[in-house]
């Protein structure tokens, strides 16, 4: 079994899955078991700069998204405020007003029915954020496995965990 790779035997001991001690020795010593002149090196730095730009469009994109919603809300704030004091009065607009709040209670529901978080506004910013950046991804196609996986492999000992994906509040 040693010699067919199945079983690993060392100072007494035998390892079952020998593919994993030797990630595991990959992982602590990558710098020695990778060459200098590695191409992926350069082929992950490549990625990491389209993945930034990515990133920036996205966050710019999340971002007008959310300026254009508070111009709506304020926008209907407004517009209720104008017709509740010079087209209509108080009992005209009252259950517009309820109507109108209601509705955005029941749209929130059925968001936290849909997704099963709850509706905050950090959770829908990064919901969109994430949604935008992977339709960025495919118009872009860019490879969010194998960046992860060139990170992997190309990670120093020295340094943090590699990231597994995009966050909003990161950028």
């Amino acid at each position: 079994m040693d010699d067919a790779g199945v079983l690993l035997l060392f100072r007494d001991k035998a390892y079952l899955h020998p593919e994993k001690v030797v990630d595991l020795v990959r992982r602590a010593v990558p710098l020695a078991v990778s060459p200098g002149n590695d191409s992926r090196k350069e082929e992950l730095k490549q990625l990491q700069e389209k993945k930034e730009e990515i990133d920036r469009v996205a966050h710019k994109q999340v971002r007008r998204i959310l300026w254009s919603g508070l111009g709506f809300f304020m926008c209907q704030v407004g517009l209720f405020f104008r017709l509740t004091f010079w087209e209509f009065s108080w009992d005209v607009m009252e259950p517009i007003a309820f109507f109108t709040t209601a509705s955005g209670l029941l749209v929130g529901y059925a968001y936290f029915l849909i997704t099963s978080r709850d509706p905050t506004y950090q959770d829908f910013m990064e919901r969109l954020f994430l949604s935008r950046h992977r339709k960025l991804c495919a118009r872009h196609r860019f490879d969010m496995e194998k960046y992860i996986e060139l990170q992997k492999h190309c990670k120093c000992p020295l340094e943090g965990h590699y990231s597994h994906g995009p966050k909003f509040h990161d950028l």
